[in-house]
C-alpha cells in the first residue's frame, strides 16, 4: 500500500491546483505513537473520535479565530521571519506601532529607521 495514501499516511502539506492542502490518514491520530503528550487510546468508534478531532480543528473562539487559522498565521509570520524570498523587499509585513507617527495596529515594514506605517516610510 502507498504510505502517502489512506489511513496510515503521514502529515503532509502540499500545493495542488491553487490550494494548500494539509493531510494526514487518521491513524495518526491515534494517540501517543505520533503525538507524545497524548496516551495511547482505545476506540469504541474512531469514525466519531475523527469528526471529533475535526470540529476541534474548526471551532470558532469569540473573535471567530480557529485553531487552524491561528496555525496559519504562525506559519505566515515565521516565514517572514525566516525572510521569505517570495515577499517583496518593501512589503509591510507585521503590525504594531509606528516609531515615526505612533500609530497602533497598522501595517509596518521594517527600515533603517525603525518600523515604520505606508504613511512614514
Amino acid at each position: 500500500m502507498d504510505n502517502n495514501k489512506g489511513a496510515e499516511s503521514p502529515l503532509r502539506v502540499n500545493v495542488e491546483g491553487g490550494e494548500l492542502v494539509i493531510r494526514v490518514g487518521i491513524n495518526r491520530i491515534d494517540g501517543h505513537d505520533y503525538h507524545n503528550e497524548i496516551p495511547s487510546l482505545k476506540f469504541e468508534n474512531r469514525k466519531e473520535w475523527v469528526d471529533d478531532v475535526k470540529n476541534e480543528i474548526e471551532r470558532e473562539e469569540e473573535n471567530g479565530q480557529t485553531p487552524l487559522n491561528k496555525m496559519l498565521d504562525n506559519a505566515m509570520k515565521e516565514a517572514l521571519e525566516q525572510g521569505s524570498l517570495g515577499v517583496a523587499e518593501d512589503s509591510f509585513s507585521f503590525m504594531g506601532e509606528c516609531d515615526e507617527c505612533g500609530n497602533d495596529c497598522v501595517p509596518l515594514r521594517h527600515t533603517r529607521d525603525g518600523a515604520m506605517c505606508k504613511d512614514c516610510v
